[in-house]
This record gives structure tokens, sequence and C-alpha cells, in this order.
């Protein structure tokens, strides 16, 4: 069913329809769920020290994610990727818990993010419809696709940008350009269906006149390796952190982790600001609004909280808290940098997100979508030298990864690196990821240093 060939003109039309069938459904799950997160919250904030209640609130998500369906368990982005890699539908039960158990994630206090829900959502609807309608396991895994960009662009109200996430992500060094088409129209019709349905939005254009100066230049270039800096840090707390609640879920028990886990957030707030548990919408609005951040070190702690919380046994989306991490970096950057708060902070949410995501071009298009297209040239620029920074790593696991591995024409030929689950041999990723950023380091300090090199060879 819906089999036709590639290249017809039937073949467009099927995905024209297929898709925007995908993006009315998943715009209005996207603003459904978004809706009753936001009723919540609202709920939630009239609760003084809403978040004395993790500890628990942790537990029971853990636990219901675990005994409800226990074999379902593909209700995180992390878990979509690997699916959809892997050509494998994704469960109705795993749809339920990925709607339902973030939101009392964040109600709580957890630092996660709405973006996952959305997404993961989506994905999972579009892969019942393609199952229902018999189609070919390549059709199943576009619609998936579909899902995911629908998902991406309705939450944060970025069609292209939220299109181009849902092919990015999947596999660094590849973009899928034959789902290209259906993943725009997917992502344009959420965006449409959410917009219309009441959901709002975080947009920032930046009133300023950008003047071209290699001082500037030079700010942002120096800008875009903090970013990166940052987003290596984001990623590597990250996997020190499930190792060691890992371990302390094996020796002690699932509740003492997640007791472990919800008192540490807590005493994280006491001592600095609830600000940094839960979604974080003000922290990253007043960053991009040029407002003075509550402390220099407010990435540093979110980062931290976001951590503890998915390795406690939160669920969510960890996007949020990134942009989050890369709009307060932004702005504790603009005092030594000497540049306009709120500039860095948007050039920061970006870029983090392009490091710690492996998706430049995405990010790139998200800076235009959000912040206006003065900022474009310099969110780029930004945006590709945090994603050389972090080489081949990812806050996804599950991430494909087929990148050169930097290897000079006297060694051996450079060959694809698969990373992720179905990886073979660790060993040989750890020193391409190695290779790759000492090579990535080194071009990029010839450029600047020796900016005529090239042309004497």
């Amino acid at each position: 069913m819906f089999n036709v060939s590639k290249n017809s003109v039937l073949n467009i039309l099927k995905w024209f329809i297929l898709a925007t069938g995908v993006g009315t459904l998943v715009g209005i799950l996207d603003a459904a769920f978004l809706k009753a997160l936001e009723s919540s919250l609202a709920l939630r904030n009239e609760i003084p020290y809403f978040y004395l209640g993790l500890p628990l609130a942790l537990y029971l998500v853990a636990l219901l994610s675990r005994r409800i369906a226990p074999k379902h368990k593909d209700f995180s982005t992390d878990a979509v990727i690997h699916k959809i890699n892997l050509y494998e539908p994704i469960s109705f039960w795993s749809i339920v818990k990925g709607f339902f158990l973030p939101i009392v994630t964040m109600v709580t206090g957890g630092s996660a993010g709405k973006e996952a829900p959305c997404a993961d959502v989506g994905a999972g609807v579009s892969s019942l419809i393609a199952r229902f309608c018999r189609m070919s396991l390549e059709d199943q895994r576009k619609m998936m696709i579909c899902g995911v960009s629908a998902g991406f662009a309705g939450v944060f109200g970025v069609p292209i940008s939220g299109a181009l996430f849902g092919l990015e992500v999947l596999w660094v060094g590849h973009i899928f350009y034959e789902v290209m088409f259906p993943a725009l129209v997917a992502g344009i019709t959420a965006f449409q269906v959410t917009s219309y349905l009441g959901v709002n939005y975080i947009y920032h254009p930046l009133h300023f006149v950008p003047v071209f100066s290699e001082q500037f230049f030079l700010k942002v270039l120096i800008a875009g390796m903090f970013f990166g800096l940052i987003s290596l840090l984001f990623i590597e707390i990250s996997k020190f952190t499930r190792v060691i609640f890992r371990y302390i879920t094996r020796k002690v028990s699932l509740f003492g982790a997640c007791f472990i886990g919800g008192i540490l957030l807590i005493t994280i707030a006491a001592l600095t600001s609830p600000l940094y548990l839960g979604l974080g919408m003000h922290g990253i609005e007043s960053a991009l609004s040029g407002q003075p951040i509550d402390s220099p070190f407010g990435f540093l702690y979110k980062i931290i909280t976001t951590a503890i919380t998915f390795a406690a046994g939160g669920i969510g989306g960890i996007v949020t808290p990134i942009f989050f991490v890369g709009a307060q970096a932004g702005a504790m950057l603009s005092n030594f940098l000497g540049v306009d708060s709120a500039t860095l902070a948007a050039l920061g949410l970006v870029a983090v997100l392009a490091g710690a995501a492996n998706t430049p071009l995405a990010a790139s298009i998200m800076a235009i979508e959000l912040f206006g297209p003065d900022i474009a040239p310099y969110a780029t620029v930004a945006c590709v030298i945090s994603f050389l920074i972090t080489g081949q790593q990812s806050v996804y696991p599950s991430q494909r990864i087929s990148w050169d591995s930097g290897k000079t024409p006297n060694e051996h030929p450079a060959v694809p690196i698969y990373y992720g689950r179905r990886a073979t041999d660790r060993q040989v990723q750890v020193r391409a990821r190695k290779t790759a950023f000492k090579k990535a380091f080194k071009e990029l300090t010839k450029h600047l240093v020796f900016p005529n090199s090239t042309d004497k060879k």
C-alpha cells in the first residue's frame, strides 16, 4: 500500500499528503502536551518549595517507566534515534509513557525539556500510522523521521530548523535528502497547527546593526570555541553521572538512587536557586532579554541538575536544558568579551545545541528563525566551531557517526565509524574522536595564525 516509484509525481503527491497528515496530528498532540504542561506548571507555582517532593517523584517516574509495559522503553529521543536507525517501530505504550511521565518530572522540579515528548510521541504516532497502512520498512522509517521533525518544529516554533534537526540528528555526516521534502512539509504543518491552537513561542529578534570587523569576528571565534567546550562539559558530566547512578542502583536499589538524586537536586536548589530546576524557561528568556544573570556559574548548575535528573530516573527532553546552558553561558561570557549580553546569549543557545547534539546546520537556521537574519553569519560560525570542538561525541549515545577519522594519507585510510549501541570497537572510536578533535583544532589555529599558509603550498 502507498508504494509508488520514488521519482514519480505520484510519489511527491503521496508524501505531501502523508506528511501533511503527520504534521497535523503531531501538531495537535504537541499543543495538547504543551497546554497540559503549562496548566500543570501554573498550579505547581502556587505551591512553595514544590521541589521537596523530588525524591518520591523521581522514584514514581522511574517505577512507572519500568513496571508498566516494561518491554516498551522507547520514550526518549535517544531511544527513538536508535529505533529509526534500526528500522524498528515504536510501540503504543512507549507513546503513552513518553507523553505523561515527562510532565511529572518537570512539574515536580526535575531538570528536563519539553521537546522530547513531542518529538518522540510524533515518531511513535507516525510509526503506528505507517504500520496501519502496511508501508515498507523504508517508508515506515521516513514516516518516523517526519514525526520527529514535526514534533520538534511544533514545540519550539521553528518549522525549517525543526525539520532539519530530525534529519541531521540521526546520523552525523549524512543527511537523508530523500526525506527532506516530507520532513519540511510535516514541520511547517505542525508549526501552523500549534500556532493556530494558541501555543506561544520564544522569539527574540536582536535589534542591532552588525558592523563587520576583525575584532568582533575574532570574538565570535573565541565564543564558538568556548561554547564547544561547554558542550563537551555537558556531555562528559552526563556520562559520568549516569555511571555513578547506575552503580548506586545496582549496589543499593532503584529507590536509593532516586532518593539520592532527589536530595542532591533539593540541596542545589537550596544553596543556589530553584531557577536551575524544572523547565527553566525563565532563565532562557531573561538571558535572551539582556537581563543580568543570577550567577556566573548558572550554566554549570543547570548541567549538573540535568545530569542528575536523568541519571536518577527522570524522563524528558535534553534540548531545553541545552538552551538554558547555552544562553546562560553566553550571557556570562559577554562580561569578558565586551559584547552585548543578549547577542552572546543567542549565539550560545544555538552553538551549544550544535556541539552537544551534532546538528550545526539545524542550529544555524534556528538562529535565524528565533533571532532574525542579522545574526545568521555569526551564529553559523559559532555553531560550526562548537561542532568541530566536540568532535564525535554527543548527548545522544545512539546517534551514529560517519565521519572522516582525521588520519593523514600516510596512515591507514579513513573508514566510517558507527558510534552507538551497534558499535563493536570502543577503543577505535575513542581514538578517532581524539584525532578528529586534534585535527579540527590544528586547522582552526593554522587558519587564524597563518591565514595565507594554505596558498603557499
